[in-house]
């Protein structure tokens, strides 16, 4: 036998089989869009350069293949010079990748609030009691009997808003997956026994089974592999990192982000719609970007938001401003952020939320804020002024009431408070949370700590006094409650008096068991705080019932 011919033979027994379990091990895209394919694609190439070069009896035919494959590679990388941020015009690009709605601090405060009714204004934002950290302890305590075969993966822990008993909650949700390859062989056909999920507001855990188990999770193996199963079902699809998430029926889904480039061949990551899989049957459906269904929280990934939010704060001046030159109108998102929900239009919205700052990490002010919806992609810059969520978290922190119990504050979310930004945060021990707190967004430094919410709340208006930005001093009217509502989600009453509808009170109903026995007819003398911030709001801070014999 020739010696080519067997030497050609042993190639190809040894490079088809290896290129086979590569591609089932890697799960490559077959997208010029990803750099795996391109290097794949010179894998190919270098084989069937090399095999062409030893029948034709060409000398160093390996090494002409091997040369063939790394050009294509090289192609790849000249290519991607188009997508580079210093190609001609690339900038520009990147800044409208997201664009930005601006928006100053009236119409946060009109649009976000956490002591109003969706009734009268804006979106009702919830409020989370207890975090992630402090979620994956309540978790692991509900596994019981199944913690020998299934373990959850904290990394996999997603916040979703939910529509139960018709209002709006928020809970976190993890999948159960297996303990270890071998559990993952023996209960295959059987799959996991579902997911844990932990109320945000309540605090309340439990472990939800699946019918039929979660036979498709990532750490299934052979074709129930969750990525391989997507991937063998859309081979070119780009795609993002996958979340969990349930329906209002409590049904568990896999949400995988299905991404494109719109800059160059590699740049530009945007959102091409959604992958969504049944993980007890294993039924996959694509979806458009705008037609997903209703209850999907998480379409585009945290990075992809991130790395727009960051292109459009720092590249309208173009980028030899943001690297080299005077930095003009260059801004970067916080060193954290948080997610927050509201209520709005009758559905559930979800937000990615950060300060917005100065490139300088030794300035500690906010310049404003960003809210992106995690959906739509819709992004707001509020400019509202103030110190950051990280100088917010020190200074809570540095009271003495905390440090002497050794606590720390969780990232804090920003809302309004009595027609002013505020910051809002908890904190806690190694075990469970200990205080709330509610913080002026503007100086830090007024400070309002509580064992609930409520007296949190209350703690912050008899601290602010007329002090709001704008604001005016008290002022006393007496009238007729007209109409009443009552949010029991932060304990907020809001009501309208008789003769000025166009009037809206908000109060604390831990004021005073006037407030909680407000009801339409009621005497009522009311001492209130106003904002030009927002018109038509008046900030109840003391009220006389004399129906109730106050």
């Amino acid at each position: 036998m020739n010696p080519n011919k067997g030497f050609l033979i042993l190639l190809l027994a040894l490079a088809i089989p290896a290129a086979l379990i590569f591609d089932y091990m890697a799960l490559p895209a077959y997208n010029f869009g990803s750099f795996g394919f391109w290097v794949l694609l010179g894998i190919a190439v270098a084989v069937l350069v090399s095999i062409i070069a030893m029948l034709l009896s060409i000398r160093r035919s390996v090494a002409i293949g091997a040369i063939s494959g790394l050009a294509i590679v090289g192609i790849a990388i000249l290519l991607s010079a188009g997508s580079w941020l210093i190609w001609p015009g690339n900038d520009g690009k990147y800044a409208r990748l997201m664009p930005l709605t601006e928006k100053d601090t009236t119409a946060f405060l009109s649009e976000f609030s956490d002591s109003t009714l969706k009734d009268f204004v804006g979106d009702k934002l919830f409020l989370p009691t207890i975090d992630k950290e402090l979620s994956v302890k309540t978790a692991q305590g509900k596994l019981g009997q199944y913690g020998a075969q299934f373990s959850m993966n904290e990394e996999i822990f997603t916040a979703v808003s939910v529509t139960r008993n018709g209002g709006l909650s928020v809970v976190r949700v993890s999948p159960l997956d297996y303990s270890g390859l071998l559990v993952a062989l023996s209960l295959k056909s059987k799959g996991t026994i579902g997911y844990i999920e932990v109320d945000q507001t309540s605090g309340e855990g439990k472990l939800v089974q699946t019918s039929g188990g979660m036979k498709f999770t990532p750490g299934a193996v052979f074709s129930h592999d969750l990525m391989r199963h997507v991937r063998f079902n859309h081979r070119s699809a780009l795609l993002g990192a996958f979340s969990f998430e349930i329906d209002d029926s409590g049904k568990p889904w896999w949400i995988i982000p299905a991404l494109k480039r719109t800059i160059g061949l590699f740049g530009g990551t945007d959102s091409a719609g959604i992958i969504m899989v049944d993980p007890v049957t294993g039924d996959i459906a694509r979806y458009a970007v705008g037609e997903e269904p209703q209850w999907v929280d998480r379409v585009i990934p945290t990075d992809t938001l991130q790395t727009q939010a960051h292109d459009a704060l720092s590249l309208a001046g173009g980028w030899l401003n943001r690297v080299f030159g005077q930095k003009s109108g260059v801004f970067q998102l916080s060193d954290g952020y948080n997610y927050e929900f509201s209520d709005g239009a009758g559905k559930g919205n979800t937000w990615f939320v950060s300060g917005v700052t100065s490139p300088n990490e030794a300035d500690q002010t906010l310049a404003g804020f960003m809210m992106i919806n995690t959906k739509t992609k819709e992004a707001r810059r509020y400019s509202v002024a103030g110190i950051t969520e990280m100088r917010a978290m020190e200074i809570a922190q540095s009271d003495e009431r905390v440090k002497a119990q050794a606590l720390s504050a969780t990232w804090p979310i920003l809302t309004e408070v009595g027609g002013e930004p505020a910051y809002f945060m908890f904190l806690k021990n190694d075990v469970q949370r200990q205080r709330f707190v509610y913080l002026d967004a503007a100086t830090g430094q007024r400070v309002a700590m509580g064992e609930t919410i409520e007296k949190s709340k209350a703690d912050f208006a008899r601290l602010s006094g007329s002090k709001i930005q704008g604001g005016e001093p008290s002022a006393i009217i007496s009238g007729t409650v007209f109409r009443v509502r009552t949010s029991p989600q932060d304990n907020t009453t809001t009501f309208l008096l008789v003769g000025s509808p166009e009037l809206l009170y908000s109060a604390d109903s831990a004021l005073s068991n006037g407030i909680r026995f407000l009801e339409p007819g009621d005497k009522v003398e009311v001492s209130y705080r106003e904002s030009s911030a927002t018109p038509g709001r008046r900030f109840v801070t003391a009220l006389k019932n004399t129906n109730v014999g106050e």
